[in-house]
């Protein structure tokens, strides 16, 4: 692998939650951290507009100037290339650490793609209760994303990645089974809703908590009930610390996947769920350089993508 850039962009610390926090207000825009960008339209098939920023792979220092207008978009080259498509929690919005997520793997070769589900950040208003744990409808705001970014001349379509952490972790995962995409990268993931809802409960001290799963979610399709029939490239992440999302369930979801894909899981030494105990802040350069890693390999196998 080549050298790894990592790119001098402050680091906006995003606090888990529980369930559903939506944040309309963006705390920054690319441009302001001299990072070229363009907003991608995408509508999902329910109708609604989701937010979307596609950053093309892009020669970056080690210290990036801010501006006060949006950058010309360019890209590097002609060529297509390997794009990541960076996936929010359940909380704030891209404004936050994907920022700087996105300028280091784009200093390294990849495009980025950035969203808001609806109801969060400018993405069209939806009506969210906070005691859920997701809505099944952001999954329709996944698919739109990666139709979009699939059909872009500068994206190789056989190369596109997904990034997840908590609630982002699981719906990459169903993402990926429902769409054409090489592999998936899942930090701090359930294994389902009836092993996560105790720990979460117990790690928030609140046996009273109300955690509402939709109605309509489709089960059958979460991380440890898909993994023996998974057929997409997986790496997992997980803080040796972590208590909301435990090393076993990482390691149940691993376990279970089949033996014919590639599959990876690191355990953060010291690393916890959220915020600046996270894997990506405590560990950032190890973080890019096993996640580049895993991206490569995984492109450079000899294998056909279908949706399962």
């Amino acid at each position: 692998m080549k050298r790894l850039f990592l790119c001098g962009i402050s680091l906006f610390l995003a606090i888990g939650a529980w369930a559903i926090k939506p944040d309309r207000e963006y705390i920054c825009y690319p441009y302001q951290s001299g990072l070229i960008y363009e907003p991608l339209e995408v509508v999902t098939a329910d109708g609604y507009k989701i937010e979307t920023w596609f950053y093309p792979a892009q020669n970056l220092s080690d210290s990036v100037q801010p501006s006060d207008a949006p950058l010309p978009f360019k890209t590097i080259d002609s060529t297509p290339r390997p794009t990541l498509i960076i996936c929010n929690g359940d909380a704030a919005n891209m404004s936050y650490y994907q920022m700087t997520l996105a300028a280091c793997y784009a200093a390294n070769g990849y495009n980025i793609v950035t969203f808001d589900w609806r109801g969060f950040g400018a993405s069209a208003p939806f009506e969210m209760d906070t005691d859920y744990l997701c809505y099944t409808e952001m999954l329709l705001d996944y698919d739109a994303v990666i139709a979009s970014v699939a059909r872009l001349p500068y994206v190789d379509f056989d190369n596109i990645f997904l990034l997840g952490w908590s609630t982002g972790a699981y719906l990459s995962m169903i993402a990926a089974q429902r769409n054409e995409v090489r592999g998936c990268i899942l930090r701090g993931c359930i294994t389902s809703f009836d092993d996560a809802i105790p720990v979460i409960k117990h790690d928030k001290g609140n046996e009273d908590l109300n955690l509402v799963v939709p109605a309509n979610f489709p089960l059958e399709a979460l991380p440890l009930a898909a993994a023996p029939r998974f057929g997409r490239d997986v790496m997992l992440i997980v803080g040796e610390n972590d208590t909301r999302t435990p090393p076993w369930m990482s390691q149940k979801i691993y376990d279970a996947l089949p033996d014919n894909i590639y599959k990876e899981l690191w355990i953060v030494p010291d690393a916890r769920h959220s915020a600046k105990d996270a894997p990506e802040f405590m560990a950032l350069p190890q973080f890019l350089a096993r996640t580049i890693s895993f991206m490569e390999a995984s492109a450079g196998r000899d294998t056909s993508l279908s949706a399962e």
